[in-house]
């Protein structure tokens, strides 16, 4: 943390946008409250990216859609391969940490 506030220091960086999620903005944090100790005139502005659009208040956050797609297609593929044999399923896993989003929006997307 200390090099890394000497390194924005050292380079008279006044703004810092992060991009990412709940790791990356406890970070930002961490390098807001380090340059309010020091009594820099910084800003840490956070932009929230999750695939799991489990953000309040955000239609959509980046990566959701592309997620969303990528397991439409995997699901597709499951069909397609349980169709071809008697007596077979398709079973996709797809990633979400707690709420779902992704398998609920790929699921009813997917209409298989």
């Amino acid at each position: 943390l200390e090099k890394m506030m000497d390194a924005l220091q050292k380079k008279g960086v006044n703004q810092l946008y992060v991009i990412g999620g709940d790791g990356t903005h406890r970070g930002a944090e961490k390098l807001a409250n380090e340059a309010r100790k020091r009594g820099l005139n910084m800003v840490v502005a956070g932009i929230p990216k999750t695939i799991d659009n489990d953000i309040p208040y955000l239609d959509y956050s980046f990566g959701f859609r592309t997620s969303v797609g990528e397991a439409m297609r995997a699901i597709q593929a499951a069909h397609v391969e349980a169709d071809g044999a008697p007596n077979c399923i398709g079973l996709v896993k797809v990633m979400g940490r707690h709420a779902g989003f992704i398998a609920m929006q790929a699921s009813i997307a997917s209409r298989v």
